[in-house]
């Protein structure tokens, strides 16, 4: 079982564009995100950009073994990536939200574990006549 959460975060005014150009910078850094995401236990992330009269938001989806540990393991994380990350937030983001989960259904296991081979059907091959049944 995972542990699943979904974040809507008000973004600052004015940083929409930055916010955008530095999740793009991310996913061109996808060996490094994916380094640090293995390091944490983290299975799922995703950003999803929702842009709205009143401001625009960001809505950020994970799915991790241990979400508590994944975010202990994040915190003493010192690499530069992190460092990077943790200056975005910071200047990016303003009021978060965590909607109360209702439904959380994956096949994230089931997909991940090893797939029985299929068994190969066995030829059916018609009998041979012996040579004798033919002289008759």
């Amino acid at each position: 079982m995972y542990d699943t959460q979904l974040l809507k975060i008000k973004i600052r005014a004015g940083k929409t564009a930055a916010v955008i150009e530095f999740l793009r910078s991310l996913q061109e850094r996808k060996d490094l995100a994916l380094e640090a995401l293995r390091r944490e236990g983290m299975v799922v992330e995703s950003m999803f950009l929702e842009r709205r009269e009143g401001g625009d938001y960001l809505y950020y989806y994970v799915k991790a073994r241990d979400l508590a540990h994944a975010n202990l393991i994040n915190m003493q994380a010192t690499d530069e990536l992190t460092m990077e990350i943790r200056n975005f937030v910071a200047e990016t983001w303003d009021h978060i939200v965590s909607p109360e989960p209702v439904l959380d259904l994956d096949l994230i296991r089931e997909e991940s574990a090893p797939r029985p081979r299929p068994r190969r059907k066995a030829k059916v091959t018609a009998p041979v006549p012996s040579p004798h049944a033919l002289a008759g």
